[in-house]
């Protein structure tokens, strides 16, 4: 071809070269818009709920506790997901929310069964071996530490699904109270204080610093320093002394000698000090370990009464002279996040006392409130005849039927008197051994003990009044084996086939 015919260049090179510089200052431009925005979106950003995990907003107070958070805080999920899967989405999607209100928050999650290592190195830091059955929420900060058990975060019912055999039941989450359980705990442990408290002495009671003997509580006081960020102190009130000012609880443990009338009414004045209101944790000693201690008039004045005789439940007896709590009250918080369906979640007491709210007539607005907390099954037998720390039932004069075995008081408004914490509020247990050094381990027991100490101790809810559970809709698709069978086929059989034919047609009617 010559080269008259050749067609001269669409564009000279100069054009060229400014095309090129303009598209390459286009691009720049671009890249710093995009930077600008990024920026921007730093500081201004909005949110979208897209799915019902993300539906979670936080509410002002927990983003007011937020913003004035300025520790590291690492926050572990040790969660088993098969059997709760739902609680731990809603519980990972919260803490996600945290998360994103203050980068200083940290979130990992250990799965037991998928990590199996990392969780037991995990139970052996926190020196919590006892839960590893269990799910839970730990929060760490300052070398301090806070345990959210699953129970706190949502609320379980169980239901029937098939009559068997064998029957078949389901549990499953009503609602989510996750908001409320961990924002507690979170300024509990990011407010650092520490409580004081104090076992009365003098009387027989069980000794905290005891670590020789199983009948010492040096075990139940080493978990108070730990899990409750506690320091104890021994109290006596003998000669002048009165519960110390500065001391947030006090434990009665297992007195075997009477306490004086000097003595109960300054465990009175404490119940009703000014500008604080007391904490009082009263676990009775059983006739087999010695006397009564004298404290049946104070319980009494508090609507709590205390029987004179062992209480037996052979249906629920793992030895001789124990027995499991066969019924709980959901209604208490205490005994709602105790609450499960297993044996090994129930407290197991040794030769208790029936220990429940005094059957009383009138009352005045102002007088406490008592609540039973756990009882025998009605098959429990309040036994006369005790020898050797085992109990022999007589049928003919032995009474039967439901014996409480401890129970809770509150006082909300003492008149004249005004509560800084709120409230008075007392724990009484039918029985002191079940936190004794050899008894700690069993069952439940350690669980209750640390959930009755938090309550006690009364975690600030009324920062965190108007969060109210979350409810959780479930739905269950109930199907005959027939239609079962239909929706098998359907979706592995007939949606993957028609796929299937669909892509032969259009290849076929391409090709031809």
């Amino acid at each position: 071809m010559s080269d008259e015919n050749q067609l001269p260049p669409t564009f000279s090179t100069a054009r060229r070269w400014g095309i090129g510089f303009h598209v390459i200052l286009g691009l720049a431009a671009a890249l710093a818009l995009v930077g600008m925005v990024n920026y921007l979106s730093l500081r201004h950003y909005s949110r979208f709920a897209l799915s019902d995990f993300r539906k979670i907003h936080l509410s002002p107070q927990t983003q007011r506790e937020l913003g004035t958070l300025t520790n590291e805080v690492k926050i572990t999920l040790f969660f088993d997901t098969r059997g709760e899967e739902h609680l731990y989405q809603l519980t990972a999607a919260l803490l996600r929310e945290y998360a994103q209100a203050n980068p200083r928050l940290t979130i990992r999650t250990v799965d037991p069964t998928r990590q199996p290592a990392d969780a037991e190195l995990l139970l052996a830091n926190y020196q919590i071996g006892t839960l590893k059955d269990r799910n839970f929420v730990v929060l760490e900060t300052g070398g301090r530490n806070r345990v959210v058990y699953a129970n706190e975060l949502g609320d379980f019912q169980v239901e029937l699904i098939s009559e068997g055999p064998p029957r078949e039941f389901r549990k499953h989450l009503r609602s989510f109270n996750g908001e409320a359980a961990l924002s507690t705990a979170l300024f509990n442990l990011a407010n650092g204080r520490r409580f004081k408290i104090g076992f009365t002495q003098g009387h027989g009671e069980h000794d905290p610093d005891r670590t020789g003997h199983p009948y010492g509580y040096a075990k139940f006081a080493q978990s108070l320093r730990e899990q409750s960020n506690a320091d104890l102190i021994k109290v006596s009130l003998l000669g002048t002394n009165e519960v110390p000012a500065d001391c947030q609880l006090l434990i009665i443990a297992g007195p075997t000698q009477p306490f004086t009338a000097t003595e109960l009414e300054r465990l009175e004045r404490f119940l009703k000090s000014s500008g604080r209101g007391g904490r009082l944790l009263v676990l009775v000693s059983n006739p087999a370990r010695g006397s009564r201690a004298g404290l049946e008039p104070l319980l009494a004045r508090w609507q709590v009464a205390v029987g004179d005789k062992i209480v037996f439940d052979p249906e629920f007896a793992p030895v001789n002279n124990a027995l499991l709590t066969a019924q709980m009250n959901p209604k208490h918080p205490i005994m709602k996040a105790l609450a499960a369906d297993s044996e090994d979640q129930r407290v197991e007491l040794v030769l208790p006392r029936a220990v429940g709210p005094l059957e009383s007539g009138a009352r005045t607005p102002d007088a406490p409130t008592a609540q039973w907390l756990a009882a025998t099954s009605s098959g429990g037998i309040e036994v006369s005849d005790v020898r050797g720390g085992v109990a022999y039932p007589n049928p003919l004069a032995d009474r039967r039927g439901v014996f409480p075995l401890m129970a809770a008081v509150e006082q909300g408004g003492l008149q004249g008197v005004t509560t800084d914490r709120g409230s008075t509020r007392m724990i009484v247990v039918g029985d002191s051994s079940f936190l004794d050094n050899e008894m700690i381990v069993a069952a439940a027991n350690q669980y209750f003990g640390t959930l009755s100490v938090n309550w006690l101790l009364d975690r600030p809810q009324v920062l965190f009044e108007g969060l109210v559970p979350q409810s959780v809709t479930s739905y269950r698709v109930v199907m005959t084996d027939g239609q079962l069978r239909s929706a098998e086929w359907l979706l592995l059989g007939a949606l993957p086939g028609g796929v299937l034919v669909l892509g032969a047609l259009v290849w076929w009617r391409r090709r031809h």
